[in-house]
């Protein structure tokens, strides 16, 4: 039942055991890309279905990156899979899309009770993306650009662009108002950036590296591969 709207859509659903590389590679038959879509703690996985991946004559490999560029800490295992496909020489397509929308919470914002944590001052920007609207960009650019401007290509991407105090500012107008906003020193926070994954998120975003990329970089890669990409703000996003 849980992958009856994907059997509707004409999508093939087979079961497999990512350590069973017979079922893996059978799976893998005829196969030109491979998008992974692993969860964050399962990422490390990648490392094997790649290989399996390689053997079975996949020619592009989108690993389940889809956050930020930040490759240290709880996010090591991105460079670990990358590294992984330039030693078996299998193309990669990283896509940079910011932190998913719908998750944004996690951030500091309380929506339900009026209330945001910001880490440092407040105005600094990070990146978002609907994960449908991923799901289009991804699908759009893998099925009609060129295979030279895919093959070991980072494109970053974003749905909205915005700092802790502008969202403030939108949820306070949405809400109709007042948000308690409450301040954490940024070196107390950073104390806990390798042991605690809200910690390090929130320091990695006050140091100013939760965006997808530079904002002239991603305007570049959304004209080039999907120009008429219309993604949800962040507004949309900010309920109660």
């Amino acid at each position: 039942p849980a992958f009856a709207e994907y059997k509707e859509n004409g999508a093939t659903v087979i079961k497999v055991d990512y350590s069973t590389e017979g079922e893996l590679k059978k799976a893998f038959s005829g196969v030109e890309v491979v998008v992974s879509a692993l969860g964050q703690f399962a990422l490390g996985v990648q490392v094997e279905v790649a290989k399996v991946a390689k053997a079975a004559g996949v020619q592009l490999f989108v690993p389940a990156e889809y956050g930020i560029y930040v490759t240290e800490g709880f996010t090591s295992h991105k460079k670990v899979v990358q590294d992984t496909l330039k030693e078996l020489q299998l193309p990669y397509t990283v896509f940079y899309t910011g932190f998913f929308a719908r998750d944004h919470g996690f951030l500091g914002f309380d929506y339900a009770n009026a209330r945001i944590r910001v880490v440092g001052s407040g105005d600094v920007p990070f990146s978002v993306t609907a994960r449908p609207d991923i799901a289009r960009f991804v699908a759009h650019t893998l099925t009609t650009a060129e295979p030279t401007d895919l093959a070991w290509a980072k494109i970053p991407i974003e749905g909205d662009r915005k700092t802790h105090h502008e969202v403030a500012a939108i949820a306070e107008k949405k809400f109709g108002k007042k948000f308690e906003i409450e301040y954490v020193d940024l070196e107390e926070n950073r104390k806990k950036f390798n042991t605690d994954f809200i910690a390090f998120f929130t320091t990695i975003l006050a140091d100013g590296n939760a965006v997808s990329g530079p904002a002239e970089a991603v305007e570049a890669a959304i004209q080039k591969f999907f120009p008429e990409w219309n993604p949800s703000p962040i507004d949309e996003f900010i309920v109660a």
